[in-house]
C-alpha cells in the first residue's frame, strides 16, 4: 500500500494528519466569540476606524455609495450620512431635472456661460440643431448641414438661393472730412490693383466695393486682406462723411490698429457702460447692444472718428439668381403713412423733406424690381436702403419657393440715385432704438392670441409695431464669361440691426432660401474660381496654413512608423504646407525678401493675353518675386487633392501624352520612381541607442533603490522616478527632424520635374464637371513654361501629396 501524502506542514514538523471529520456543534461554539465581535463592531460606528459603506460585505458594495447614500441599505443610512457630514465635505445634490434645465430663464444663464469662450451669432441656437459647429476665429460657426446638401447647395447657388450668416465679418466706422479720409486711405491700397476707397464710383455712396488692404505704404507687400466697404451717401449734420469697412475677423484686430496708425488716433474715454469686455445681459442673449460694445478712437485735431461695430450688425449673404425673388417676398416696404402716427423712431425720421423723398423712391424701386429674375441685371455692387415691415408679419407658415412674379415686356428698370441709399440704419441712435424697443416673439404670439379675431388674419396692433431699417448691397456675380459662366456668384448681402437676426433669417428660410455654412463658401470660392480664405500674403491665408500644418503634422506623428507615408520616398519636401518663401526664392526671387502675390490689374492682363498667344510673356515684367493666381482643371481622372505640386513638364511627356490619348490610355503621363530614404538606417540607430540609453538608465536607478535598502533594512523604498522628459523631447525633435526637416534642401528640385508652385484648393468642380483647383506659381516657373509649351493650350503637371502620377492639367491666369 502507498504511503499517505505529506501535509502543508511537512516541512516544518513532519507528517500531520488532518482529521476526516468536524463536530458542528463543537465548532459553532468556538466561533460564537467571533460573531458577536463582528456584530457588535456593525453595529457600533463610533469607534470603528472604517466608514459605513466599507465595512459592509464586497458583494454588497457599490462605487456610488460615497456619495449617494441610497445605495446603501436603508437601516444604514443614517449613519452613513452622519460621517459624510463630519468629513465637511458638502452633499452632492441631484441634478436638476430637464424641465428645470429647459426654463427660459436657466437657459439663458447656460447659454451665456458656453459662449464665453467662443463667441455666439444671433442664429447660433437654429444653427446648431441643424449644422455642424466649429470654433473658428473667436467664433462659434456653422461649417456644413448634417444632412447631405453639397451638391444641394451648388444648385442653389446655380438655381435657386443660397443663404450664409456672415455676421462673424465685423464692421469699422470711420467719420471724418472727405478730403482727409480719401489721401489717408489712398496709402493702405493701391490704384494698381483696381478703384481704391477714394474712387468716385463709390464715394457717391450708390455703391460698394472690394478693395485689398495694406499696411501703410508697404504695398505690394504687408497685405491684410480684402474688406468690403460703403460710403454714407449724405454727409452729417457737421459736413463730415461716414464709411463703413467689414473685415474678416482674422485681421480685424490688425486692420483696426492699422487705421490707429494712420490717422493717428486714440482711444477715447469710456464709461463703465461702453467696456468692451462687459458680459452681454442674460435677458437679451439675441441682441447684442450696440452701446455697451463700441470702442472709439478719436484724432480730435484732425476730426477724425473711428469706431469698432463688431458684432453690432447682422450681415447676411444670399448668392444665386432667386436670390431677388426672395428678398422681395420676404422683405415688404413699411407703409409711411401708418409710420407718422406711430410712437416710435420712424414718425420722426419721416418728418423730413429729404427722407420722406428717399422712402418714397426706395418703395417704387422695390416694386418696380420684383419680377427679375437675377440680381445680375442691376448695376454692379447697388446700395440699397430699405425699411421694412417686421419680418415676422410677412412670414410662410409653411416653407415656399419664392418665384419671381410674371415678367413684364419692355421694363426699363429704374434709375438708381444717391436717394436710393438712404438709410436710417446709418444713425447710432435709430439702431439702439430698433434693438431695445424690438417686440419679442413671446410678446408677439400672445397680443396675436388675445386681440386675433381671425386665426391667421392681420391683428390691428401689428400696425403700431416699429419697422425695421435694412441695408441692401448687390453682388453682381461673375463679369467674365470666357472665365466662367456670366452671372454666376452673383446675390444679395443684407446688413439689419442687432436683434433682427433671427426674425430676418427664419422669413428667408420660410420663403425657399438653402441654409449653407463655411464649407459652403470654399466651394462658392472654388466654383467661382475666387480665392478667399487660402491666399497666402494675407494674414487670413498665412493663419488658415499654420492651424492646417499643425494639425495634419500631429496627425502624422501620431501614427506608429510602419502606418507613417514615407514622403522621401515619393521625393514630397513639404507635404503639409507650401512653403512659398523658399519656393519663390529658390526660383530667383530675393532671398529674405517677402513674397506677395501678383494683383497688378496691367501685368495679369499682359500674362492672360499672353496664355492666350496674343502677346510675349516677357514684356510683361512679372516682379521675381511675386506669385501669380492660376486656375488648373484637370484633362483626366485624378483629384491631387490640396498642396499638390505643379510641376514644368517636359517635351516628352507632350509626346507621351499624345500617344496615350490615341490609345484612349488614361494612365498617368509619368510616374515618380520610389527613392530611397538616406536617413532611414540612422533613425534605425538612433532609436536602439536611445532605447538602450533608456534602459541603462532605469538599471541605475534600481540600483540605487538596492543600495538604500541596505542601508535601511525594514523600510519600504521605492524606485525614483525618471527624469527624462528633457531627453525624451530632444529624441522626438530629431526624430521628426529625420523624417520631415522643417526646412528642406530644396523645393524646386525636390523630385524629377520641377515645381514652379502649388495648389492651395482642389475639389470636383460641378460647374466645370470635372476636377478644377485654385493655387500659385512664380514668375520664373511661368516664364520657363511658356518656353517650353510651343504649341496648343498651356499645360501644366500636377501630383498630389500622396501619390508618384502626375498628370496634365490646363492653367489659366486670375485676373479677377
Amino acid at each position: 500500500m502507498t504511503s499517505e501524502a505529506l501535509q502543508y506542514d511537512a516541512a516544518l514538523g513532519g507528517p500531520i494528519k488532518l482529521p476526516d471529520e468536524i463536530d458542528s456543534a463543537r465548532f459553532n461554539e468556538e466561533r460564537v466569540t467571533e460573531l458577536k465581535s463582528f456584530l457588535l463592531t456593525i453595529a457600533n460606528t463610533e469607534k470603528q476606524t472604517k466608514l459605513m459603506h466599507q465595512s459592509l460585505p464586497l458583494h454588497m458594495r457599490r462605487r456610488a455609495m460615497s456619495y449617494n447614500p441610497k445605495r446603501l441599505p436603508r437601516k444604514f443610512r443614517n449613519a452613513h450620512i452622519s460621517q459624510y457630514c463630519k468629513s465637511g465635505l458638502p452633499e452632492r445634490k441631484k441634478r436638476p431635472s430637464r424641465k428645470y434645465r429647459r426654463k427660459a430663464r436657466n437657459l439663458l444663464q447656460e447659454y451665456n456661460r458656453r459662449k464665453r469662450s467662443n463667441m455666439w451669432l444671433e442664429t447660433h441656437i437654429w444653427h446648431a440643431k441643424r449644422f455642424h459647429m466649429i470654433p473658428k476665429w473667436g467664433y462659434k460657426i456653422p461649417y456644413t448641414p448634417t444632412s447631405k446638401g453639397y451638391r444641394a447647395c451648388y444648385r442653389a447657388t446655380a438655381k435657386h438661393c443660397l443663404l450664409q450668416d456672415m455676421s462673424y465679418y465685423g464692421c469699422v466706422e470711420i467719420q471724418g472730412p472727405e478730403e482727409v479720409l480719401k489721401n489717408e486711405l489712398k496709402k493702405i491700397c493701391s490704384e494698381k490693383i483696381g478703384l481704391t476707397i477714394a474712387a468716385k464710383a463709390y464715394t457717391s455712396g450708390k455703391r460698394s466695393g472690394s478693395v485689398w488692404i495694406y499696411k501703410k505704404d508697404q504695398y505690394p507687400e504687408q497685405c491684410l486682406g480684402k474688406v468690403k466697404f460703403i460710403w454714407k451717401s449724405e454727409s452729417t449734420t457737421d459736413g463730415r462723411r461716414v464709411l463703413w469697412l467689414f473685415a474678416h475677423p482674422a485681421f480685424y484686430k490688425k486692420l483696426v490698429e492699422e487705421l490707429i496708425v494712420l490717422f493717428d488716433l486714440r482711444n477715447s474715454n469710456r464709461d463703465d457702460t461702453m467696456d468692451v469686455d462687459e458680459p452681454l445681459d442674460v435677458s437679451k442673449i439675441t441682441k447684442n447692444a450696440g452701446t455697451i460694445r463700441i470702442p472709439k478712437y478719436v484724432n480730435s485735431k484732425r476730426s477724425i472718428e473711428v469706431k469698432e461695430l463688431k458684432d453690432t450688425l447682422n450681415y447676411f449673404r444670399l448668392t444665386g439668381p432667386l436670390s431677388h425673388a426672395v428678398l422681395s417676398k420676404a422683405l415688404k416696404p413699411f407703409n409711411s403713412t401708418k409710420g407718422e402716427k406711430s410712437n416710435h423712431w420712424f414718425s420722426n425720421w419721416i418728418k423730413t423733406t429729404k427722407n420722406i423723398k428717399s422712402t418714397a423712391q426706395q418703395t417704387v424701386f422695390w416694386d418696380l424690381t420684383k419680377d427679375l429674375t437675377t440680381p445680375g441685371a442691376l448695376s454692379p455692387g447697388l446700395v440699397v436702403g430699405l425699411t421694412i415691415e417686421d419680418p415676422r408679419l410677412n412670414r410662410k407658415k409653411k416653407r415656399t419657393k419664392a418665384l419671381p412674379d410674371a415678367i413684364a415686356a419692355n421694363r426699363d428698370l429704374p434709375e438708381t440715385t444717391t436717394d436710393l441709399a438712404r438709410s436710417p440704419i446709418w444713425a447710432e441712435s435709430i439702431r439702439d432704438s430698433v434693438t431695445t424697443n424690438m417686440l419679442s416673439t413671446h410678446q408677439l404670439n400672445a397680443q396675436r392670441t388675445t386681440q386675433g379675431l381671425v386665426p391667421g388674419e392681420p391683428c390691428a396692433f401689428e400696425d403700431t409695431i416699429q419697422p425695421v431699417p435694412i441695408l441692401l448691397v448687390q453682388n453682381s456675380g461673375s463679369q467674365d464669361a470666357a472665365f466662367k459662366q456670366l452671372g454666376y456668384g452673383a446675390g444679395w448681402e443684407l446688413i439689419a440691426p442687432s436683434g433682427y437676426g433671427l426674425p430676418i433669417w427664419h422669413t428667408l428660410i420660410m420663403w425657399g432660401a438653402k441654409p449653407a455654412g463655411l464649407k459652403e463658401t470654399e466651394m462658392q470660392a472654388l466654383e467661382s474660381g475666387i480665392d478667399t480664405l487660402r491666399v497666402p500674403d494675407t494674414v487670413l491665408g498665412q493663419t488658415e496654413s499654420d492651424a492646417e500644418h499643425e494639425n495634419k503634422w500631429n496627425k502624422y506623428f501620431a501614427k506608429p512608423n510602419n502606418r507613417r507615408v514615407n514622403y522621401k520616398k515619393l521625393a514630397i519636401a513639404s507635404p503639409f504646407r507650401c512653403p512659398w518663401a523658399q519656393l519663390v526664392s529658390e526660383w530667383g526671387g530675393t532671398e529674405g525678401a517677402d513674397f506677395h502675390v501678383l494683383r497688378d490689374q496691367e501685368i495679369l492682363s499682359k500674362i492672360h493675353h499672353a496664355l492666350n498667344r496674343k502677346f510675349n510673356l516677357k514684356s510683361a515684367q512679372m516682379p521675381t518675386s511675386s506669385l501669380i493666381p492660376v486656375y488648373l482643371t484637370m484633362k483626366t481622372r485624378g483629384n491631387p487633392g490640396d498642396n499638390a505640386l505643379i510641376c514644368l513638364p517636359f517635351r516628352s511627356d507632350f509626346r507621351e501624352n499624345k500617344q496615350k490619348k490615341q490609345h484612349n490610355d488614361f494612365s498617368p503621363v509619368f510616374t515618380e520612381p520610389l527613392r530611397k530614404d538616406p536617413q532611414q538606417k540612422e533613425r534605425i540607430l538612433l532609436r536602439k541607442q536611445h532605447l538602450q540609453l533608456l534602459k541603462r538608465l532605469r538599471s541605475r536607478r534600481i540600483r540605487q533603490k538596492k543600495t538604500r535598502q541596505r542601508t535601511n533594512p525594514g523600510t519600504l523604498i521605492r524606485i525614483a522616478k525618471p527624469q527624462n522628459e528633457k531627453l525624451i523631447r530632444d529624441q522626438l525633435v530629431r526624430m521628426r527632424e529625420l523624417w520631415l526637416p522643417a526646412k528642406p534642401e530644396s523645393i524646386r528640385n525636390q523630385c524629377s520635374r520641377e515645381c514652379f508652385g502649388y495648389i492651395t484648393q482642389c475639389n470636383f468642380s460641378l460647374s466645370e464637371a470635372r476636377v478644377a483647383a485654385l493655387g500659385y506659381v512664380t514668375a520664373k516657373g511661368l516664364e520657363k513654361l511658356y518656353k517650353t509649351c510651343i504649341k496648343g493650350t498651356f499645360k501644366v503637371l500636377v501630383r498630389g501629396t500622396k501619390s508618384r502620377c502626375y498628370r496634365f492639367a490646363t492653367i489659366k491666369v486670375r485676373t479677377d
